[in-house]
């Protein structure tokens, strides 16, 4: 099952969006690159990087906004691992519902991307 990854400025806002998901789809690994290490509002790169690391499959990155987004494009850029990680920029909280669903049913990531897109990318060109 695809993984996913939430990268958000808050940790307590990807937490408890990691324990709704988990609730909703309890087969999938979801991980939290959220925060800084002190505690503070704010992204890393390098919280996203171990977040690479213990992925267990092909994953998904959805963010908040701004320097999340940029932090997650930076970490892909630098992920040279065996799975192959997408970023989607999609809201944060709908996406990642969606993203969990499709993957718990097994789903595979071009399949999850492109139903994403879908839902979200193409509402935003016809607003």
């Amino acid at each position: 099952m695809i993984n996913l990854i939430l990268v958000s400025h808050s940790e307590k806002l990807a937490t408890g969006l990691k324990e709704l998901l988990a609730e909703m789809v309890p087969s999938i690994e979801i991980l939290v690159a959220a925060g800084l290490e002190d505690g503070k509002i704010g992204t890393e790169v390098s919280r996203i990087e171990q977040a690479f690391s213990r992925i267990s499959d092909d994953a998904l990155i959805l963010t908040d906004i701004g320097s999340a987004t940029m932090n997650a494009e930076m970490a892909l850029e630098l992920y040279t691992g065996k799975h192959t990680i997408r970023f989607v920029d999609v809201p944060l909280v709908e996406g990642s519902f969606l993203a969990a669903v499709l993957s718990g049913q097994g789903q595979q990531i071009d399949q999850i991307v492109t139903a994403l897109e879908q839902e979200y990318l193409s509402k935003e060109k016809t607003n």
